[in-house]
C-alpha cells in the first residue's frame, strides 16, 4: 500500500530504484518478538557469565548472533540445534587451523572465512554466525582449546537454553521436519 500510493506520486522508476530499502519480511508479531527479545538478553547474559572477561567481545560477536536466530527465526534451517552446534564447531577447526598455519591478515581471514563457509555448506550445518568464529579463532591465535571454549559450549549452552525456553513459551524447536532425515519437509507458520 505505502509502495503504491509512493509511485502515484513520485513514479514508477524513483521507487523502483528505493525499493533495495524496503524489507521483504513479513513483520513479526509482539506475543512471538517479546519473549524472543528476553530470551536473546537471558542467552547474552549466560554468554558473558561463562566466558572470560578478556575474550567477552569475541564471545559476544561470535555468539550474540546466533542467539537472535533461534529466538526470532526458530523454524529457519539456519536456526537449527545441528546448524547451530556443528557450524560453529567446524567454523572453529577451520579458525584454528588457519591460526596455526597462517598469519593473521586480511586475506587469511577473507580465507578463513570462505573456507568454514564451504565446509558448513558441505555438510550441510550453515549457520550464518558462524564464520564470525573461524575468523575470531584466526585473529586471537586461538589454540585447540578453542573447540571446547567456546566454539563448542557457547553454540551448546543456546541450543539447550532455546530448547527449554520454546518449550516454555509454546514454539516449536526444533523445527518440524528438520530432524531425521536431512530434509526440510515444511517450514510452520505463525498464525
Amino acid at each position: 500500500m505505502l509502495c503504491q500510493a509512493a509511485e502515484q506520486r513520485w513514479g514508477s522508476e524513483y521507487v523502483r530504484a528505493l525499493g533495495v530499502f524496503w524489507s521483504g519480511q513479513p513483520r513479526l508479531p509482539w506475543r512471538r518478538l517479546l519473549p524472543a527479545v528476553a530470551g536473546i538478553a537471558l542467552l547474552v547474559a549466560l554468554l558473558g557469565l561463562v566466558g572470560r572477561a578478556d575474550d567477552h567481545i569475541a564471545l559476544f560477536l561470535g555468539f550474540a548472533p546466533s542467539c537472535l536466530l533461534v529466538f526470532v527465526l526458530p523454524e529457519a534451517p539456519v536456526s537449527q540445534p545441528a546448524a547451530v552446534i556443528g557450524g560453529s564447531v567446524v567454523s572453529a577447526v577451520v579458525g584454528v587451523i588457519a591460526a596455526y598455519t597462517l598469519p593473521f591478515t586480511w586475506w587469511s581471514a577473507a580465507l578463513a572465512a570462505a573456507v568454514a563457509t564451504v565446509a558448513m555448506a558441505a555438510l550441510r550445518i550453515i549457520h550464518p554466525p558462524a564464520v564470525a568464529v573461524a575468523v575470531i579463532a584466526l585473529s586471537t591465535g586461538a589454540d585447540w582449546m578453542f573447540l571446547l571454549l567456546p566454539a563448542l559450549a557457547a553454540p551448546v549452552l543456546i541450543v539447550v537454553t532455546a530448547l527449554v525456553w520454546h518449550r516454555l513459551s509454546g514454539i516449536r524447536y526444533p523445527a518440524p521436519g528438520m530432524l531425521g532425515s536431512g530434509r526440510v519437509e515444511r517450514h510452520p507458520r505463525e498464525d
